[in-house]
């Protein structure tokens, strides 16, 4: 899936995306944390501004308005970085991941209407991204199971794909692959809510027929180049739950 990234979505990564492309580790000091983000977005929304007005022509004196939040100069900064963004992008796109923020209506309503504000200002992704609004069976468990647990949950896999649900999980070695292997290889429906390297696993071999045929998508709220981290691992839970209807742990 190839999708274009909007103004909207350009600023929401300027001001809080590694863009990992060769940033500079000062550079991604800089960037907004989720909650600065957030108080951000709420005080752009009682300005009746969109986070695209950071990059038009009065961007300077609404950077200066913001700056009870943020500091002007470092949000002016962030902005800057349009070299690396259109790096980031042309890299994103070659490898068919797309991206999607709060801002867009294409955002996956599930997420924005049971996490709210906590919801990921940015998305990325491969596969169907209205796969995200189907709900299904999180399954989520051990990364160092024995082989009963990993057969009871690849056949979990199994008849969720059967029963025409899809199969959410993390992507993680152990019970989560096996899960999500389990529907796939009986012709279901699985999305794989990553915490890392989101890059590599969209360009895996074993994933890319999945993924050609659509009954595979891949996400994350971090960046598709970024290495493991057990706060992200932790997080992104919070996504694999809210784009459930049940979970088996």
């Amino acid at each position: 899936m190839t999708r274009s990234i909007s103004a909207d979505t350009q600023a929401i990564l300027l001001l809080t995306a590694p863009l990992m492309t060769g940033s500079m580790a000062r550079e991604q000091a800089e960037l907004l944390t989720a909650g600065e983000y957030r108080r951000i977005a709420r005080q752009l929304k009682q300005l009746q501004h969109s986070p695209s007005d950071l990059l038009g022509a009065d961007a300077d004196q609404l950077a200066q308005e913001l700056s009870s939040v943020v500091p002007a100069d470092r949000i002016r900064r962030l902005l800057e970085r349009g070299f690396q963004i259109s790096q980031a992008v042309e890299r994103w796109q070659s490898r068919a991941i797309w991206v999607v923020s709060r801002a867009d209506s294409d955002y996956p309503q599930r997420l924005a209407l049971r996490l709210n504000d906590e919801a990921p200002a940015v998305l990325y992704g491969c596969g169907p991204l209205s796969m995200l609004e189907h709900g299904g069976l999180a399954v989520v468990g051990s990364r160092h199971a024995d082989a009963v647990l990993l057969e009871y949950a690849e056949e979990t896999g199994r008849q969720s794909a059967a029963a025409k649900k899809v199969v959410i999980s993390g992507g993680a070695p152990g019970i989560d692959r096996a899960a999500m292997r389990g529907a796939l290889e009986s012709s279901g429906k699985s999305i794989g809510v990553m915490a890392d390297s989101l890059e590599r696993a969209a360009l895996n071999r074993d994933n890319r027929n999945w993924l050609l045929e659509e009954h595979l998508t891949l996400v994350s709220p971090y960046d598709p180049n970024v290495g493991f981290n057990v706060g992200h691992a932790m997080q992104r839970n919070k996504v694999i739950y809210a784009l459930a209807d049940a979970a088996l742990v």
